[in-house]
């Protein structure tokens, strides 16, 4: 322990490249299908149920194996550090090991993280992807939101399906961008097992208060008939419970 505190600057420097690291590799996973998408989360929409598996490539493999015992360092030397927690959960998720990633984030969450913005939008695009109940959901994305006004990073909702049509997708758009605090919006679509699958990036306008329900009744509108949609609209009462209501 004693040469551990006289390299202390040493190891907090390390910390620093091994944070960029996790964030390179939260970035190089952005671009593929989340592995714990399990849940629907709009009822109007036919969403699947099977989750698409991906595993990280292996040059993320490889830089985490490198690494892994200097992450085991700095859990020594600061063991109780919400960025060493953020640390072993990348560790983790490297791993396979997804519920352990989940754990080591939340317990940085119950000391009150607020500077780690990955770690943040991280855990708030897992609670919207496994189906988390709406209010967990917000208050996660709030939470991330809250901290980090100004962060570029999207929130992705799953899609059960697609837009028929280029009008619908331009409808989607247009729902999308009524809500306060979404400031844009790019529809993403993919193959998984053959099959194919959409997914909306969603950014933010700073200073707004998030309810993902509201994403989820503009994603859902294209579930409705064309020549219903003037007259009616999608109700979420939850991110799962969606119904037909007039206007």
């Amino acid at each position: 322990m004693a040469v551990l505190q006289r390299y202390r600057m040493l190891v907090i420097v390390y910390v620093i490249v091994l944070a960029i690291g996790a964030r390179e590799y939260l970035v190089s996973r952005s671009g593929r299908t989340l592995e714990w998408i399990g849940g629907c989360q709009a009822s109007a929409a036919a969403c699947p149920t099977t989750s698409a598996q991906t595993s990280g490539s292996s040059d993320d493999s490889l830089f985490w194996t490198r690494h892994a015992k200097m992450t085991e360092v700095v859990a020594q030397l600061n063991p109780d550090d919400p960025d060493t927690y953020f640390l072993l959960g990348m560790q983790a998720l490297s791993d396979g090991d997804v519920e352990e990633s989940i754990s080591r984030l939340e317990e940085a969450l119950e000391v009150g993280v607020k500077h780690n913005n990955y770690l943040l939008q991280y855990y708030a695009q897992y609670e919207l992807s496994r189906g988390a109940d709406w209010r967990r959901v917000n208050l996660a994305v709030n939470r991330w939101r809250t901290n980090h006004p100004f962060s570029s990073d999207p929130l992705t909702i799953p899609l059960g399906a697609g837009p028929a049509t280029p009008e619908d997708e331009d409808e989607m758009h247009e729902a999308l961008g009524a809500i306060p605090w979404v400031a844009g919006s790019q529809l993403e679509s993919f193959v998984v097992e053959d099959q194919p699958r959409w997914q909306m990036s969603l950014t933010f306008r700073p200073g707004k208060t998030v309810d993902v329900r509201q994403a989820i009744e503009a994603v859902t509108l294209v579930s409705l008939a064309p020549n219903d949609r003037e007259r009616f609209r999608v109700q979420c009462s939850t991110l799962v419970d969606c119904t037909m209501v007039p206007r």
